[in-house]
C-alpha cells in the first residue's frame, strides 16, 4: 500500500476528522504528570501553571469558553487519577473495607454526574429540534445559553468543564456529584499520600495522615508519580471545594426558594 493509499483509508479519514480539542487533553495531561516527577520544585511549578489556567479560564467571557477542550479535560482527569488509584494504591495498600469506601464513592460520584448529563442531553436535544428559542415555558429563570445555543429553563449556569447547561432538573445530580467527588477526592488523595509518604494514626487510630513526603522522589518513579497524582487531586479537591462553596452562596439558596415559598403559604394557610 502506497502512502496515497494510506491517506485515503478510512481509519486515516476518521482520524483527520477527530478534534484536536477532544485529543489533546489525554496527550498534555500525562505528559505533564510525567515532567513533574522530575522534582518537587518542578512539582508545584507544574501544578501552579494548571491552577492559574484554571482560574484565566473562570476570568474569561463565557462566550470564549465554547472548546469541548475543557470537557475532555474533566474526563481525562478522571480517568488517570482512576488508573493511578487502582494500580498504585487499592490494589497494593488499602484493606478490604478502605477498598469498599473509595470505590462507592467513586460509583457514587460516576452515578450522578451521569444522570445530570442525560438530563442536560434531553434537554438540549428538545431544543435543538424546535429551534434556537425552544421554550417549552417562559419563566423569569429562562436564559438563552451561548455555548448550547439555546433557551434554556430555569437556566443557573453553564458548566464548561462537563460541557452541560445546570438547570433546576439536573442540579441536584451536578450538586451531589461534587459532594460524592470531593469526598473520594479527599480520601483517596489522603490515603495515597499517606502510602507513599509514611504516616501516623490519629483520632484512636482510625486515621492515618501523612508525616514526611521529602523521599518520594528517590524511591522511583512509581513513587513519585503517585505522589504527583495525589497532589493534582488535591488541587482538584480544593476547586471542587470552591465549586460547592459558590454553590452554597449563589444557587442553593436559587433552588430551594421555591420549596420554602410553599413551605411559607402552606403555613400561612
Amino acid at each position: 500500500m502506497g502512502f496515497k493509499d494510506l491517506l485515503k483509508c478510512g481509519w486515516c479519514k476518521s482520524w483527520k476528522k477527530m478534534d484536536s480539542d477532544t485529543i489533546l487533553p489525554f496527550i498534555l495531561l500525562p505528559v505533564l504528570l510525567i515532567i513533574s516527577t522530575i522534582s518537587e520544585i518542578v512539582t508545584y511549578v507544574v501544578m501552579g501553571a494548571i491552577g492559574m489556567g484554571v482560574l484565566y479560564v473562570y476570568s474569561r467571557p463565557q462566550q470564549k469558553n465554547r472548546s469541548l477542550f475543557f470537557f475532555y479535560w474533566t474526563i481525562s482527569s478522571c480517568l488517570y487519577m482512576y488508573l493511578i488509584l487502582i494500580f498504585e494504591i487499592i490494589s497494593v495498600f488499602l484493606t478490604l473495607l478502605e477498598n469498599v469506601v473509595v470505590l462507592v464513592l467513586i460509583l457514587c460520584t460516576l452515578y450522578f454526574f451521569v444522570k445530570m448529563k442525560k438530563v442536560a442531553d434531553f434537554e438540549l436535544a428538545m431544543g435543538s429540534s424546535k429551534g434556537k428559542e425552544y421554550c417549552p415555558m417562559i419563566t423569569s429563570d429562562s436564559k438563552y445559553c451561548h455555548i448550547c445555543q439555546i433557551e434554556v429553563n430555569e437556566r443557573f449556569f453553564h458548566s464548561i468543564w462537563w460541557n452541560c447547561c445546570i438547570f433546576r432538573p439536573n442540579y441536584v445530580y451536578f450538586l451531589a456529584g461534587n459532594i460524592f467527588a470531593l469526598a473520594s477526592l479527599m480520601t483517596s488523595t489522603l490515603y495515597g499520600l499517606s502510602e507513599v509518604c509514611g504516616g501516623k494514626m490519629i483520632l484512636m487510630d482510625k486515621i492515618i495522615i501523612p508525616v514526611d513526603c521529602s523521599s518520594v522522589y528517590m524511591n522511583g518513579f512509581q513513587s513519585s508519580l503517585t505522589y504527583v497524582t495525589c497532589v493534582y487531586a488535591a488541587g482538584y479537591a480544593c476547586s471542587i471545594a470552591f465549586v460547592l462553596l459558590r454553590q452554597l452562596v449563589l444557587f442553593v439558596p436559587k433552588y430551594t426558594e421555591p420549596q420554602w415559598r410553599r413551605l411559607k403559604n402552606t403555613l400561612d394557610v
